[in-house]
């Protein structure tokens, strides 16, 4: 009896305080997806896929029932799980060389350091 109301309380955490909700609206997926085969017999679900959560969103006749599919919009103000962002393209800084030297510069002189000389500070006392 535990278990299953830990399972309970769980699974109404997850629906309501994460993005969890939008895995109820898969069904709807497959049914768009369905209709998109009616219309293009060759079309793979790989593609449709890529069609609709991959490539810049079109404003078509059917931009409504895209944005009831899983992860395409969100009714949170703050979203933990965001699909749209966790699927772009990451943005490649480019380093470039101005000039290149082989010579060696010295930051820090050891021999004249005195945080470096220990051996004359830990020493038995004496009497």
């Amino acid at each position: 009896m535990k278990g299953t109301i830990v399972i309970l309380l769980t699974s109404l955490y997850l629906l309501g305080a994460t993005e969890a909700y939008q895995l109820l609206k898969v069904p709807y997926l497959f049914e768009h997806y369905k209709t998109h085969q009616q219309f293009d017999k060759g079309l793979s679900f790989s593609k449709f896929i890529d069609m609709h959560y991959f490539q810049n969103q079109t404003y078509d006749k059917d931009y409504q029932q895209d944005m009831q599919l899983p992860f395409k919009s969100s009714n949170r103000t703050i979203s933990l799980l965001n699909f749209v962002t966790l699927f772009t393209p990451k943005q490649q800084i480019a380093t470039t060389i101005f000039f290149a030297s082989n010579k060696a510069y010295l930051l820090f002189d050891d021999e004249k350091h005195a945080s470096l000389n220990h051996g004359n500070i830990f020493q038995p006392p004496r009497a």
